[in-house]
């Protein structure tokens, strides 16, 4: 499946090119995420971070419906250490699903901080450390 149409309506909605309607759509659509959602995202971490023992702070957020080809996003809010070992503050990464699994990314995703998308803390996350 070519996901390069999917990524253009993602970047059209991060980058302002929809309506308010559209949006409001789009945040409309948010259910909690799944078990095996925030698996295959904790998963996903250990390649994204550059020391994912290291999260804390850790939040996921609902998931939202971003097409009806089954692309969605969730947002994940955490801090971890940089790669001269200090904290770089909690950012905002927004995960892109297909089927309930990571695609890609997009680190400090403007959508991540919109006031009407829910968050839940993800100590799954932050568990890492303990592996």
């Amino acid at each position: 499946m070519n996901l390069r149409p999917h990524l253009i309506l993602v970047v059209a909605l991060l980058s302002g090119c929809v309506t308010q309607e559209q949006v409001d759509k789009v945040f409309a659509s948010q259910r909690p995420v799944t078990a095996s959602e925030k698996a295959a995202i904790v998963s996903a971490a250990r390649d994204h971070f550059i020391d994912p023992y290291s999260i804390r702070d850790a939040e996921i957020s609902n998931v939202v419906r971003l097409n009806d080809q089954g692309l969605e996003a969730v947002c994940v809010k955490a801090n971890a250490r940089n790669r001269m070992g200090g904290y770089t503050g909690r950012s905002a990464t927004s995960v892109r699903l297909l089927n309930g699994k990571p695609v890609n990314t997009l680190d400090n995703a403007p959508a991540c901080v919109n006031p009407k998308l829910r968050y839940q803390r993800f100590p799954e996350l932050e568990s890492l450390k303990s592996i």
